[in-house]
């Protein structure tokens, strides 16, 4: 029978709009063997603790398209709660979103999420990511947050897409 495991949150995954030390994720064993998209970091929490687990940054084709399915979801609930102008309501899905994100970006570079990190000297990013990165994290439920979230979120899927041709590519010319 599978019980529950609490993953504790290392310095990598600690941020203020996630996790601090001393936080841990309570889940249940047969979850981090079958992949699921949320609580945002789970499977790096689980690899940073040395805990095994799914590594979806090592078969990013596999789960790319799970968080690109979740951030529609996601969308269309702060949709909702912009158009009725509920920032309150949006913060908690607008944290969700930006665990998506940053999951989509280090996955498609094949590395795990780490909060401590540089996301700038990552290869595969969108145009002027720190910035706008940096614009989000300061105010996470103002609408243009959302904004920003949103095309960064559309650009680095153009990136995914291009980068999936370009290795299609590479395979038929050997």
């Amino acid at each position: 029978m599978t019980g529950e495991i609490a993953i504790p949150v290392t310095e990598q995954l600690c941020h203020s709009l996630f996790y601090k030390m001393n936080d841990s994720l309570a889940v249940k064993k047969r979850s981090l063997s079958a992949y699921q998209p949320l609580p945002p970091f789970l499977y790096e929490a689980a690899f940073y603790a040395g805990i095994p687990a799914v590594r979806p940054w090592e078969s990013s084709d596999k789960y790319i398209p799970v968080l690109i399915n979740e951030w529609a979801g996601q969308k269309h609930l702060l949709d909702i709660h912009f158009s009725n102008r509920d920032q309150q309501a949006a913060l908690d899905p607008m944290k969700l979103s930006l665990g998506v994100f940053l999951q989509l970006l280090y996955w498609v570079n094949s590395k795990p999420v780490n909060l401590q990190s540089d996301p700038g000297e990552l290869p595969i990013k969108p145009v002027n990511l720190k910035d706008r990165l940096k614009f989000i994290f300061a105010r996470p439920a103002l609408y243009h947050s959302y904004i920003q979230l949103s095309e960064l979120m559309a650009e680095m899927e153009k990136q995914y897409m291009k980068m999936l041709a370009l290795e299609k590519l590479k395979r038929k010319r050997l």
